[in-house]
């Protein structure tokens, strides 16, 4: 096998991953790598924070949207029987 071309294929993947990773990077734009492997791991954990404290609020949110959402249709049942009832007196 030509040695030539599978480092060239080699460089070919690592540019690929880069700019993908680039791409990847340009939707945090507050974050910068870090200097230092200490500050990397709180930069890390900083995110997974920020990123499971959103996901909680979404959550918390979408199930009190759900919540209202059943209460308003079996209050709305509840009158409808309740108006029913009466106009067949």
């Amino acid at each position: 096998m030509d040695t030539k071309l599978f480092e060239d294929y080699q460089k070919q993947m690592v540019d690929l991953q880069k700019k993908w990773f680039d791409t990847w990077m340009e939707g945090f734009p507050g974050w910068k790598p870090p200097s230092n492997l200490s500050e990397g791991f709180e930069q890390t954990l900083k995110l997974q924070e920020e990123m499971v404290k959103s996901y909680l609020e979404t959550q918390k949110q979408t199930t009190q949207m759900m919540l209202d959402a059943q209460k308003q249709l079996w209050t709305e049942y509840f009158n409808t029987m309740r108006k029913t009832a009466e106009s067949v007196k």
